[in-house]
């Protein structure tokens, strides 16, 4: 459609009694002439009537036109149906601004579509106002630009989908606290009245097989109980002290407390302890903390031996980014991190339902480090051994 003389040509007439601050240029320069003709943005002059007088080569190949079919042409002529009225707002503007900058589509000679950014600039020529428009292909940008933005909603609504969950999980991980606490306080006067009971009852007169083996059965169901409701106590009991003030602690000390606490444990399973905190000696953090981390840590390696195999246990602290770095590694039974990796440290769970335990330790290990601003990573193999590393905090005002 040649729009050079139409109807929605008007209203740009008057643009040349807008000549006041339009700026004269030597188009016979040779500077202007070399930057214009090899360019590699195509350029465009039109005069006041939007008829095209001047193009550089830039804009015969992005166009497709011979230079002759595009000086026979108007810009409105370039343009698709949709940007018409866009690019009659542009004009509009350049009475009040002798530079702007906007972005159009354009249509080429085989009907293709592209994006541009398009700057006219208002010059004299001779005594006549003109417009040199700088035509540069966004296409590609666009299509970037879009896609990122796509990735970015993609990303968003992945985000709120994760923290959606995680309020889920935070809400029944609370719940799941508070039924360990009711469940702690509402069991324990009936589990000790049971032991009372249990305690006064005289095995041996009892009068039948049957008889003795319910009492027995009894007996283990109500030491497994009272197990069970010491275990949500240490849960309860970790929360409570999660504000607890941090002193000045000396890791070898602390660790042969612990060690001391649990000899009967270590001598039973011939565990051989190899102890090194010479490149972080001390830390400041709560007492109760440290204590627990250590030995839930110790206890785990020892609980979790191979059968019939000397247990070794390594234990090392350095300091990572500023961070104090403990280190716990056995040679026990070890696991498939790939298929456990994570459960390990879940409330309740446990891998080896062979050996003992309620699956709180880890659990409460890792809640007191992530309460510090810190982290617990684990590497293992079945069979071949474990190895727990520590970020006891984040290595910031400590």
């Amino acid at each position: 459609m040649d729009m050079k003389n139409g109807k929605d040509n008007e209203g740009y007439s008057d643009l040349s009694n807008q000549w006041s601050d339009f700026q004269p240029v030597d188009v016979n320069g040779d500077i202007y002439k070399q930057i214009f003709k090899y360019s590699i943005f195509s350029k465009i002059v039109h005069d006041m009537d939007m008829n095209i007088i001047e193009v550089n080569d830039s804009a015969l190949q992005e166009f497709g036109f011979s230079r002759s079919e595009l000086l026979k042409k108007s810009v409105f002529d370039l343009h698709t149906e949709d940007e018409l009225g866009h690019s009659s707002d542009v004009l509009e503007s350049m009475k009040h601004s002798t530079k702007l900058s906007a972005e159009t589509k354009f249509r080429r000679k085989d009907g293709s579509i592209f994006t541009a950014q398009v700057t006219p600039c208002k010059y004299i020529l001779g005594d006549k106002p003109i417009i040199h428009v700088d035509i540069q292909n966004i296409t590609e940008r666009k299509r970037a630009e879009a896609k990122m933005q796509e990735l970015n909603t993609a990303l968003e609504v992945e985000m709120a989908r994760v923290e959606f969950h995680a309020k889920k999980l935070e809400l029944k991980t609370k719940e799941l606290e508070e039924f360990a606490y009711v469940a702690a306080h509402d069991l324990k006067a009936p589990i000790t009245n049971l032991n009372v009971l249990s305690e006064m009852i005289d095995a041996d007169r009892l009068s039948s097989q049957a008889d003795i083996q319910l009492f027995s059965k009894l007996k283990n169901n109500i030491e497994q109980i009272s197990k069970t409701i010491f275990t949500l106590n240490e849960v309860i009991n970790f929360k409570t002290t999660l504000k607890d003030k941090k002193e000045y602690l000396l890791f070898e000390k602390v660790f042969k407390e612990v060690a001391q606490s649990i000899t009967e444990q270590l001598n039973s399973t011939n565990t051989m302890l190899s102890v090194d905190f010479s490149e972080c000696t001390a830390i400041e953090y709560p007492p109760l903390h440290l204590k627990s981390v250590l030995q839930n840590l110790l206890t785990n390696a020892v609980k979790y031996k191979r059968p019939n195999k000397f247990l070794k246990i390594e234990v090392r602290t350095k300091r990572v980014n500023g961070s104090v770095c403990l280190t716990m590694k056995d040679n026990g039974l070890g696991f498939d991190v790939e298929k456990y990796g994570r459960k390990v440290f879940g409330l309740f769970k446990r891998l080896h339902t062979h050996v003992e335990g309620k699956g709180v330790g880890m659990y409460i290990v890792k809640s007191i480090v992530e309460a510090h601003g810190g982290s617990i990573d684990v590497k293992s193999k079945p069979n071949k051994g474990t190895l727990f590393t520590v970020y006891l905090n984040n290595g910031k005002n400590e």
